[in-house]
């Protein structure tokens, strides 16, 4: 996976508005087709507050410091003049929405996460692509923008924030474990292979994110195989594509991540509205 340098993220470009008065947002959508294994674009920023969310499969949305992986219904808050770039899974479909400041209810000053409702995910695609009276298409704008500023509830509590260090000693260890969660390497040879001294990456990953390595790629270990699990893939199999030897290990390891079992985690998320298909 393709990382950027601090160089490459300070001359982000500031992107301007594409919401014209009298509407108040604007949504764009980008399948896995579009973009392969890259990420979209490079680091860039825009004018107005946006909204990153996924319709289907996985998104990955990079800042600078972190990257949140999302699941379907699952979305975040990216202020205006924050820099980012997103990257999308084989299949996935991620969505973007534009809200300038003097059409959001509370200003958006901080990076947050937000369940994006099946009905607004339905009603956000249904206007991209459906001409209607312009006072009708805000008013529902309006009605969507209230949904979606609403609290966030517990139940969405467990997805994922993955922080990134910020020294580029690290830089190309960070890129190897985000391109393949579950290497069966060792730490001491990852560190090997790298020419990192396992002290100086101990050090700097406690300075950075506040952990140690080992408990990080633990971290996306465990995102990886949630991301799995919920798509159908069979326990064991995730287990194994996850860098685990044994299932009991996994599901242990997940259990203290999750507070839930796999089989529980799984039964959970299908249980959300906001990761639920229609029947038509």
């Amino acid at each position: 996976m393709i990382t950027y340098r601090h160089d490459d993220w300070d001359a982000s470009p500031l992107h301007p508005s594409t919401v014209v008065a009298p509407y108040l947002m604007g949504t764009g959508v980008v399948t896995g087709e579009a973009s392969g294994t890259r990420l979209l674009s490079p680091p860039h920023s825009h004018a107005d507050a946006m909204l990153a969310w996924c319709y289907r499969g996985t998104v990955s949305v990079h800042l600078q410091d972190a990257v949140w992986r999302l699941a379907p219904g699952q979305g975040v808050w990216i202020p205006a003049h924050i820099r980012h770039t997103t990257h999308h899974e084989r299949d996935a479909t991620g969505c973007y929405t534009y809200l300038p400041d003097s059409s959001l209810i509370a200003p958006i000053e901080a990076v947050t996460r937000v369940l994006v409702p099946r009905a607004v995910q339905e009603m956000l695609l249904h206007l991209g692509i459906n001409d209607m009276d312009t006072n009708l298409r805000v008013r529902i704008q309006s009605v969507l923008i209230e949904m979606l500023q609403q609290s966030v509830p517990e139940a969405t509590g467990d997805w994922a924030e993955v922080p990134i260090p910020a020294d580029e000693r690290v830089a190309p260890l960070v890129r190897a474990v985000l391109a393949d969660p579950g290497d069966p390497a060792t730490a001491q040879d990852l560190f090997l292979a790298h020419g990192l001294h396992e002290r100086t990456v101990l050090r700097l990953f406690q300075n950075d994110v506040g952990m140690s390595f080992g408990r990080w790629r633990t971290g996306i270990r465990m995102t990886f195989a949630a991301r799995l699990i919920v798509d159908g893939v069979p326990i064991g199999a995730a287990a194994h594509r996850s860098g685990y030897a044994t299932t009991s290990a996994f599901s242990a390891s997940f259990k203290e991540r999750f507070g839930l079992t796999p089989r529980q985690y799984v039964a959970r998320v299908r249980a959300d509205d906001a990761h639920q298909p229609y029947w038509r």
